[in-house]
């Protein structure tokens, strides 16, 4: 389930918000102290409460609306299942007069569905409603009359039964499950250290059963509870290890913080609820997405809680770890703007009684200049960074920094990776590439006056020698070209396409295994479109997995084994196969790694030292 987009009316400082789009991964909410951040993140939660917009004209209670939201829901028909057999009771799926005749066949379609996208209205203290039918399959007129067919969650399965029965009891249904899988942290101090015995393996919305969680984790999934510890180690230098335990003097579990890895006394560690605002934080945070495949998780003023360094780890361990979640993040401060991958960026303003909510395009630098603006802060402060890596795109980006970090190491204080905006500009006919270059040096430079260098790393595609000798003239050597085509040239692997099919598919019952994911490659390798001079029928040769096409060739297979239902998009899916070979075939990537270790020391260089000296490829 996905938020998609959220309407604010009547509420605390929104008289009326506008449609707020939102996507997957990292959207970001800015602005000023005060400017309404909060309360818009409220507003998509169960803590929406009655507190109505005001003007100096308009103030008194009984004259103002309740305030209102409205939210926009991507479902799937097996999360619609699932909620059905979780809420334990009948629930009721609107159809139309002409369906009656097959109306189980309708539900069953239905719950087969792919994507759906439900609005859901709710104004405060009062539960979910929309519009009738809220799945919006079929238009109804305002006479006509209703009809429904009931599903029962039974023995582990839904039972659909026809009946005469009218209603829809979808947006209650849709409604819960959101608040369920929807997580709010706010920068308030947390006491969730302790709590009474029990057993639980998901986290509650309000993080209130952590320790259970964390007990359930430590007893039953011990490698899960290692992992989450060395996601807080490296969020806080301060803390060595966890442990949870049964309080002696009243049975309740408590979570203990330890200062370093040995666990020797209990009497040397310290309880959660004693310990710093953000540790509790982040250790519910993990607990919520370690235990969830899919969630959206809300922060508010992340950079309240956590020292910048240790917002820059929390953010890389979501990104790159846990990207199957929806994180809506908002924030006042610059290093979590200059370090986010974003995905979205609202600006909310306040101007008098009144918040508005502009949507930015960060690749245009005007806005740039805006969000500095409002935040008081230079650009150098807004987008830091000493020395710039710009790489293809925001596969790339993302891959590169991730590969890095799990294979070499933290990047080299005051160095980023970051993506440019379309690298057809740098050779196109209708630019001058040197120009080109040159802007995005100097923008580089404009947004961090101190830059020391700027390098570019792109694909070779299908670009000869002489036209990449002509790019990297135009660049003055800043220029380098990954030694094959492009990224997933490098992901071929049979297994992680295995892995990634067999992840798309785990509402099934179907799998697949290496075996047939090879077979598919080598057989599509063979023939048209994507059978080149270089191919010699082994997968693995060098010279052939440098010139073939290989994103449209996993591409083809995934669409092909799964017959379309497991698609590969490189943009969204290219990093799932990286972290599946970096954790079990790190080797296989070995050439990539060493390139990209290549351009950060690169990068490290000062300006003049690259200058006149040929980039490596």
């Amino acid at each position: 389930m996905r938020l998609l987009k959220a309407k604010v009316k009547g509420y605390q400082s929104f008289e009326d918000s506008g449609e707020i789009f939102f996507q997957d991964r990292t959207n970001l909410i800015v602005g000023q102290n005060n400017a309404g951040k909060s309360a818009l993140l409220r507003s998509l939660t169960s803590h929406f409460s009655d507190d109505r917009h005001r003007t100096p004209e308009r103030w008194e209670a009984f004259r103002l609306p309740l305030p209102e939201v409205n939210l926009t829901l991507s479902v799937n028909g097996a999360e619609i299942r699932s909620a059905i057999l979780q809420s334990n009771s009948p629930q009721v799926i609107p159809i139309a007069q002409d369906q009656l005749f097959d109306g189980v066949g309708f539900v069953q379609n239905f719950l087969q569905m792919k994507s759906l996208e439900i609005t859901l209205r709710r104004a405060a203290g009062q539960q979910f409603t929309s519009s009738y039918p809220t799945h919006g399959l079929f238009y109804h007129a305002p006479e006509s009359p209703q009809y429904g067919v009931t599903l029962y969650p039974q023995n582990g399965d839904v039972i659909i039964q026809m009946n005469d029965k009218s209603g829809d009891t979808l947006a209650g249904l849709i409604g819960h499950a959101w608040e369920q899988d929807m997580f709010h942290f706010t920068a308030e101090r947390m006491t969730i250290g302790e709590s009474s015995y029990g057993y639980a393996t998901r986290l509650l919305p309000n993080a209130g059963n952590l320790p259970n969680v964390l007990h359930t984790l430590y007893t039953e999934r011990w490698n899960v509870f290692q992992r989450l510890v060395g996601h807080v180690k490296d969020v806080f230098s301060t803390v060595g290890n966890l442990s949870v335990r049964i309080r002696p003097e009243n049975n309740n579990i408590e979570v203990r913080v330890w200062p370093t890895e040995d666990m020797e006394r209990v009497e040397l560690s310290f309880p959660l609820n004693s310990s710093g605002t953000g540790v509790s934080q982040v250790v519910a945070i993990l607990a919520a997405i370690m235990t969830r495949e899919s969630a959206t998780i809300i922060i508010d003023e992340v950079n309240s809680f956590l020292h910048p360094a240790a917002v820059k780890a929390l953010l890389r361990i979501l990104q790159t770890n846990y990207s199957n979640h929806q994180y809506i993040i908002s924030t006042h401060s610059p290093e979590v703007i200059s370090y986010s991958n974003t995905t979205t960026v609202h600006l909310v303003k306040r101007r008098g009684y009144s918040s508005s909510v502009e949507l930015l395009n960060l690749s245009e630098v005007g806005n740039f200049q805006d969000v500095a603006q409002h935040l008081g802060v230079s650009m150098s402060d807004v987008f830091a960074a000493d020395r710039v890596i710009w790489v293809e795109g925001p596969t790339e980006e993302i891959c590169f920094l991730y590969l890095y970090r799990e294979l070499v190491g933290p990047l080299p204080r005051g160095l980023i990776i970051s993506s440019v905006a379309a690298t057809g500009d740098f050779n196109s006919n209708k630019r001058d590439p040197a120009i080109v270059f040159d802007v995005y040096n100097r923008l580089a430079s404009a947004t961090a006056p101190l830059v020391a260098s700027v390098i570019f790393s792109f694909d070779t595609e299908k670009l000869t020698e002489i036209e990449k000798n002509e790019m990297r003239r135009a660049s003055r050597n800043r220029l380098h070209f990954l030694p094959r085509r492009h990224l997933e040239c490098y992901l071929l692997n049979a297994e992680a396409i295995a892995d990634f099919i067999n992840t798309k598919l785990r509402q099934t019952a179907e799998t697949v295994n290496p075996a047939q994911v090879q077979e598919i490659l080598v057989r599509l390798a063979s023939a048209r479109p994507f059978l080149i001079r270089e191919w010699s029928g082994d997968l693995r040769d060098t010279e052939w997995l440098a010139r073939v096409d290989g994103a449209n060739l996993i591409k083809a297979a995934c669409s092909e084994i799964s017959s379309n239902r497991a698609p590969f998009a490189k943009n969204k899916d290219s990093l799932h196969l990286l972290r599946y070979i970096v954790k079990n075939s790190p080797e296989f990537v070995s050439s990539l790694r060493d390139y990209v270790s290549d351009l950060v020391e690169t990068a490290s260089k000062s300006d003049n030292e690259q200058v006149g000296t040929a980039p490596a490829t």
